[in-house]
């Protein structure tokens, strides 16, 4: 009898066991877990389109959830939410990746942890995602009014190799001191140029029209305008102009009758 139980039980252990069940794929939970968490499919094993369809749904289900659609006590902050989407919208094959990651912390407040540690990796995932790219082309027309009271002005985010045309009318005037002459946006050369000016290269000039860009990395080039120049970004970064000068308080502009100049600038793809 003995014999019998052994030989059965070998018989039984050699059986070949059954493949492993799949892992759960959407809406699922665990004991303990007070709510349910989005689990991703395996997105390598589909077709294309089923692909797609399959990150589209993602992205659905994770903003339902973190827009508190889905558990009353997940509630993250909306404009966040928003952002996120949009970056997701515009580079869909990273939302693989983001729905695992977001499983990992819905697992572990479901489990009983704080929200504070999922909204604050969902609120660093726009700048993250993006993370050396640009989404400020210069491929508009901007067309603005020099401000004579203020330093660096009128910001304008462009990408590397954009060639930005920087042009300014001559015809209108201005002087940056009270006892000053009336020059227009190439300044007076006559002057002497100190150190202290925003630009003091060779090109620049008293009162003229300067720019001054700034990479995302923060290195800063100041460079002459005048009544026009063309500007190619070395990297993606933001561009100012202003006047040349070290005070703004006492600049004027030119006034016949009741007609008052105004610089108009303009920026453009060059």
């Amino acid at each position: 009898m003995l014999s019998m139980l052994l030989l059965a039980g070998l018989a039984e252990a050699k059986k070949p066991k059954g493949p492993p069940p799949p892992p759960p794929v959407g809406w699922q939970s665990q004991e303990g877990w007070r709510g349910q968490c989005w689990f991703p499919v395996d997105y390598e094993k589909l077709l294309e389109g089923d692909r797609k369809m399959a990150r589209q749904k993602a992205l659905e289900e994770m903003k339902r959830q973190w827009s508190g659609g889905k558990d009353e006590f997940v509630s993250l902050d909306a404009g966040v939410v928003d952002d996120v989407e949009t970056v997701l919208l515009g580079r869909p094959a990273m939302i693989e990746n983001v729905s695992r990651e977001n499983l990992d912390h819905c697992m572990a407040v479901m489990k009983g942890g704080e929200t504070g540690a999922w909204e604050g990796w969902l609120s660093g995932l726009p700048s993250k995602l993006t993370a050396g790219e640009c989404n400020t082309p210069l491929t508009y027309i901007l067309y603005d009014y020099l401000d004579l009271g203020r330093g660096w002005q009128r910001p304008v985010h462009i990408c590397k190799g954009d060639k930005a045309k920087i042009s300014a009318t001559v015809k209108d005037r201005y002087r940056i001191s009270d006892q000053g002459e009336w020059i227009n946006a190439d300044g007076t050369p006559e002057k002497a140029l100190a150190a202290d000016f925003p630009c003091n290269i060779e090109g620049c000039t008293v009162g003229m029209l300067v720019g001054k860009f700034v990479t995302d990395d923060g290195v800063e080039t100041v460079f002459p305008i005048g009544s026009g120049t063309l500007f190619e970004a070395p990297e993606h970064g933001t561009l100012y102009y202003s006047v040349n000068d070290t005070t703004w308080y006492d600049n004027k502009w030119f006034k016949s009758s009741t007609l008052v100049d105004k610089t108009a600038v303009t920026i453009e793809p060059g």
